[in-house]
């Protein structure tokens, strides 16, 4: 490359604006961090050939043995609180139903004597 044609290129840089420097320079890095990252596994070698339903249930009991189960004392607990939210809301529910029976009843009588 000639010393002319860097010349041009940098009044070129010089010429734009900081936004369009920003906007290009980060481009760039978009660009040079997508070239260096390795391609998703799915997308980079051969497909595994297709296994049976003993593969699939292997590989369910191996995925089951990693779960944390919760110990007997959490499971109470677990339970109780969602007993005791539910017994709340459907307190709750029917006191808003009840509220709005009476509202509407009212209101028909209200009209309805008219």
């Amino acid at each position: 490359m000639a010393d002319g044609d860097r010349k041009e290129e940098r009044s070129g840089e010089r010429s734009r604006t900081p936004a369009q420097s920003r906007r290009a320079s980060r481009r760039e890095r978009i660009a040079q961090a997508r070239s260096q990252k390795a391609p998703p596994k799915s997308q980079g070698g051969e497909r595994a050939p297709r296994s049976g339903i003993g593969q699939f249930v292997r590989e369910c009991v191996a995925e089951l043995r990693k779960v944390q189960w919760p110990t007997r004392p959490q499971l109470w607990q677990a339970t109780g609180v969602v007993i005791i939210v539910c017994i709340v809301i459907g307190v709750y529910i029917a006191a808003l139903d009840a509220v709005l029976f009476r509202a509407s009843r009212w209101l028909i009588d209200q009209y309805a004597a008219h």
